[in-house]
């Protein structure tokens, strides 16, 4: 799941406009940001691709990154951050903490979703879950691509942008959504873990960049401060 992933960032950014798009969709990518990262060094690494009709789908070893209870702990710390960040005198301080709380959570419960059995409770020895929707490839494109739609229409509804950064921001999710959609049917031989996963860090980091920039520098990585 990729474009998955930045819809809930943009839903969260539709129920409190305050912050940053760039810092939700760090939070929403966090645990891929992650799971890359730790494959990189060998901490975490990635199966071998199985088989859903002409698509293909990975599996994981990633209870850092992906586990249930780490999940819970990274969304605690998120929620933690975000009260820190929102500073003392904020108005709403709680809410923002639990929007950027529920942007990282929310990168979980989409995956238990899509995943086959391989999101494990706790450490890697643990009981994988995971509901499978994968196995059904088609159907599975097809909620994410309609949620990260739905989202986006949200979020211009709800947090509107001039004309040219609203334009990118549509680019920005359009691109993703076909990479999300084509990713699983591309032929040929898969490269190595480590250039999957530095390409995939790459790619992760550009989409986090332009959330920033369809912000505006000037609201670089804290929560707006006017009203929600």
């Amino acid at each position: 799941m990729f474009v998955g992933h930045l819809g809930a960032g943009l839903a969260v950014k539709a129920v409190e406009p305050r912050w940053n798009l760039g810092v939700l969709f760090a939070a929403a990518l966090f645990a891929d940001l992650l799971l890359w990262a730790l494959v990189l060094v060998g901490v975490e690494s990635v199966g071998a691709p199985l088989a859903s009709g002409r698509a293909r789908f990975f599996t994981f070893a990633f209870p850092i990154s992906h586990g249930a209870l780490a999940s819970a702990g990274w969304t605690l710390a998120a929620a933690a951050l975000g009260w820190a960040v929102a500073g003392a005198g904020t108005p709403r301080r709680a809410r923002l903490a639990c929007a950027l709380a529920i942007a990282v959570a929310s990168h979980f419960l989409l995956d238990l979703v899509v995943h086959v059995p391989d999101l494990p409770v706790a450490g890697g020895d643990s009981a994988k879950l995971g509901l499978g929707l994968w196995r059904a490839m088609p159907a599975a494109l097809a909620v994410e691509l309609a949620l990260a739609v739905a989202a986006l229409a949200a979020c211009m509804r709800r947090a509107p942008l001039p004309r040219w950064r609203g334009a990118l921001l549509v680019t920005v999710v359009a691109i993703t959504g076909i990479l999300t959609a084509l990713g699983p049917y591309l032929p040929g031989e898969l490269p190595p873990a480590t250039t999957l996963a530095a390409s995939s860090l790459v790619t992760l980091a550009v989409v986090v960049i332009l959330g920033f920039v369809v912000e505006g520098r000037a609201r670089w990585a804290v929560p707006h401060r006017g009203n929600p």
